[in-house]
């Protein structure tokens, strides 16, 4: 469900997660901790073998056991212990059935030498395949179900107020690092695609990845949707992404819902759905490209602002109390740029006075 993937999960792999360009000073050459690598977990939904696969188990299992009781008819070295006499074709089939299925009533018994060899090397291995086979569809039928179940339980609990990512390819999982790198903790992030290789790549950063489909609800219901601050959709398609912004707005109206529209004429549609902001990933770089042709420094300078641990730090506050009444040019260690105030803003040029409850947009060293 990427924007980087053509289509839409508990891989701990210790990988680098840091993309750095050629200057030193962007946070996106930042690593991320190492302990956050190993801290992925990846949940699946909680699927049933369908009738297909259990009937294709279930033949398996019927031509193990016949072919056990053709090897042991043939092979001719068992004794009914009751009537000292060769078991038949039936005695054969209950003879394999008790003892691949490990009952074993001892009422016939192997007594010729190679009949006991074809019991060790070739039933012996005939029960144990039998075993992982039975044991493995109940694994999935009931155990796992349950196993995941919990752990999903477990991990939704602590949701409150968490960042939800609906896609985890190159997009996504860029967003999931500044994230990071702006203090959110790693159990506060949720990250949804139905892209397994994905989510083991989201998985490494140290978030909550999860198998599915984020437009349908129960999925967004099954990672607390309704107390999520934030919604970051970017899907690989605009209208996944309206279909998902729309879901996202019915089950929790006071999320912030930021997209990514792929093509700039359904960016209205976009704003329609619901989306606070709309970002076009191809118009921003082809801008900061065409920028960089002329202005050599200009990309750099705003890729280090934009980015989380960089020399400048372009941020925005609501203003302080010692703040009101003062012109924006007076206020030490930063550069006020914008002034919001309710659905009005101010730029650089008119910048009034500080008023109580404005929004300062500013740039300042990373270190104020």
């Amino acid at each position: 469900m990427d924007g980087d993937r053509p289509g839409h999960g508990q891989g701990a792999v210790p990988v680098r997660v840091d993309s750095c360009s050629s200057s030193p000073s962007l946070a996106a050459c930042r690593r991320i901790p190492y302990a956050f690598v190993m801290a992925g977990r990846l949940y699946t939904p909680q699927r049933l073998p369908g009738i297909r696969e259990v009937l294709l188990r279930l033949a398996f299992v019927v031509v193990l056991i016949l072919g056990a009781t053709l090897i042991v008819y043939f092979e001719g070295g068992l004794v009914d212990t009751r009537s000292g006499a060769r078991p038949g074709i039936l005695d054969s089939f209950y003879f394999a059935v008790v003892t691949i299925t490990t009952v074993g009533y001892g009422d016939i018994v192997p007594v010729a030498t190679h009949s006991r060899l074809i019991d060790a090397l070739l039933l012996a291995p005939m029960r144990f395949i039998f075993i992982l086979t039975v044991f493995g569809t109940a694994y999935q039928i009931a155990l796992r179900r349950f196993h995941e179940g919990y752990r999903m339980k477990h991990a939704v609990n602590k949701l409150n107020g968490h960042s939800i990512i609906c896609g985890c390819g190159a997009t996504g999982r860029a967003a999931i690092r500044e994230l990071l790198l702006q203090g959110i903790a790693p159990e506060q992030i949720v990250a949804v695609d139905n892209d397994p290789e994905a989510l083991e790549e989201g998985a490494t950063l140290g978030v909550v990845t999860v198998d599915g489909d984020a437009t349908r609800e129960h999925v967004l219901g099954s990672i607390a949707i309704d107390r999520a601050a934030s919604v970051l959709v970017c899907p690989s398609r605009d209208d996944t992404a309206v279909l998902i912004t729309l879901t996202v707005r019915s089950m929790n109206p006071e999320a912030r819902v930021i997209a990514m529209c792929q093509e700039p004429e359904n960016m209205k549609l976009l704003e329609r759905s619901g989306a606070h902001h709309i970002v076009n990933p191809a118009l921003a770089g082809g801008t900061l490209m065409a920028a960089a042709t002329r202005r050599h420094h200009l990309a750099e300078t705003l890729t280090d602002m934009l980015s989380v641990g960089g020399r400048l730090q372009l941020d925005e506050r609501t203003a302080r109390d010692d703040e009101v009444g003062r012109a924006p040019g007076d206020l030490a260690g930063l550069s006020v740029i914008r002034i919001y105030r309710g659905d009005r803003h101010f730029d650089v040029r008119d910048l009034p006075e500080i008023q109580a409850g404005d929004v300062l947009v500013y740039v300042a060293p990373a270190s104020a």
